[in-house]
């Protein structure tokens, strides 16, 4: 009769500790504002650099963002520039150009909140790639 009563105060502390523990380390969702900040976006004149693009400028945020199309990149300047009526930097350059990339950075200025969001995409089975074309290369 009292071996019910004995599995239940064994396994109370375990759960007592599974609760406490939920509180202390679940998910808190944190807001960063990014108010009169500069982010700065590769791969922004389309898909989700562009959404992001929109939402940085509509908080408030300097926005610069980059990618390699000039004619997709005035695209983007003129719809976040009708969306929101804020001004955004856009800089042409290809991220595996060292160079461009260095120069576009240079020109935008200092970077509070920068944002990856290209994609570099090689058409070649990887044992045919060269160690120069792969994109772990710039990790």
């Amino acid at each position: 009769m009292a071996e019910p009563y004995f599995l239940l105060l064994l396994a109370f502390p375990p759960l007592v500790l599974l609760v406490f523990l939920y509180f202390i380390v679940r998910p808190h969702p944190v807001k960063i504002p990014i108010k009169k900040r500069h982010v700065f976006i590769t791969g922004g004149s389309s898909g989700i650099g562009l959404a992001l693009a929109h939402r940085a400028a509509a908080e408030g945020a300097r926005v610069s963002f980059m990618a390699r199309s000039e004619s997709k990149l005035e695209e983007a300047r003129n719809s976040i520039k009708m969306a929101t009526g804020v001004e955004v930097a856009a800089f042409a350059a290809d991220v595996r150009d060292y160079e461009a990339v260095k120069k576009a950075v240079d020109e935008a200025g200092p970077i509070d909140v920068l944002l990856l969001n290209h994609g570099v995409f090689v058409a070649l089975e990887l044992e045919k790639q060269e160690l120069s074309d792969n994109w772990f290369q710039f990790l």
